[in-house]
């Protein structure tokens, strides 16, 4: 679990209201339910009206991402490519169809499978190549949800602002009122901006970062699944994608 994203984010909301004490400001007074119902469910109801309800509950469930660890893109993924291209060298193509599937990513089990069927290296790379960019296009799209609820929640922050100075104008002659009036025009705009910068954004990103992450380990095997099915020698294979681990 990558605790990294929690810690941030503490940190953050840790700070704000450290500095806003520091100030003389009172702790309870950042907590207004008014302003969590307005920057909230503005920014959820728009990115709703802007998406379809796949893309919607996809982006939703990318947010495991954010507290989960890439997968490593280290030498063992490497020394698998090298011995499968030693087993094509001695055994040939048809040995991929006896191979044990357990451990191996669905990405690089259907090129064993296109590799075990003789088809043509062309038509493979041709595949996996489609499976890369459907692969990035569908994660992306469910990603931005998230860059997009970053744009709109300072917009609500604002929103509740205007509607917190009009419940102001609207008590003029109530001195008592006026306060809790001023404190929503701000707490809401607080609101806005702390929820995109803190939480929306940086979700945003490290989504992005794990899709990046997940694609680098797809094609490292894609470039090693096609030197495979050229008949590569493991050597060969190993020069040419060692630059590629970390």
């Amino acid at each position: 679990m990558d605790i990294l994203t929690l810690c941030g984010a503490l940190v953050g909301i840790v700070a704000i209201v450290a500095g806003f004490t520091l100030e003389g400001g009172h702790f309870l007074t950042l907590f207004q339910v008014e302003a969590i119902v307005i920057v909230l469910g503005g920014t959820i109801g728009a990115v709703m009206v802007q998406n379809t309800w796949a893309k919607f509950s996809a982006g939703v469930r990318q947010l495991g991402m954010v507290f989960t660890k890439a997968k490593p893109i280290d030498r063992e993924n490497l020394t698998i490519l090298l011995e499968w291209g030693h087993k094509a060298k001695v055994e040939g193509m048809l040995a991929f169809e006896t191979i044990d599937p357990e451990g191996i990513s669905p990405f690089a089990k259907r090129g064993l499978e296109l590799i075990a069927n003789g088809v043509p290296t062309a038509v493979i790379e041709d595949a996996l190549q489609r499976e890369l960019d459907a692969y990035e296009r569908n994660q992306m799209a469910a990603a931005r949800i998230w860059l997009q609820a970053g744009g709109y929640a300072p917009t609500f922050g604002i929103l509740g602002a205007v509607l917190g100075l009009v419940q102001v104008t609207g008590h003029l002659l109530e001195p008592a009122l006026l306060g809790q009036g001023v404190a929503v025009a701000f707490i809401t705009t607080l609101y806005g901006l702390a929820l995109a910068n803190i939480l929306l954004l940086p979700i945003y990103g490290k989504i992005k970062a794990r899709i990046d992450s997940e694609l680098r380990f797809k094609k490292l095997y894609f470039d090693g699944l096609l030197a495979i099915s050229r008949k590569e020698s493991p050597q060969l294979i190993e020069a040419r994608l060692v630059a590629d681990i970390t």
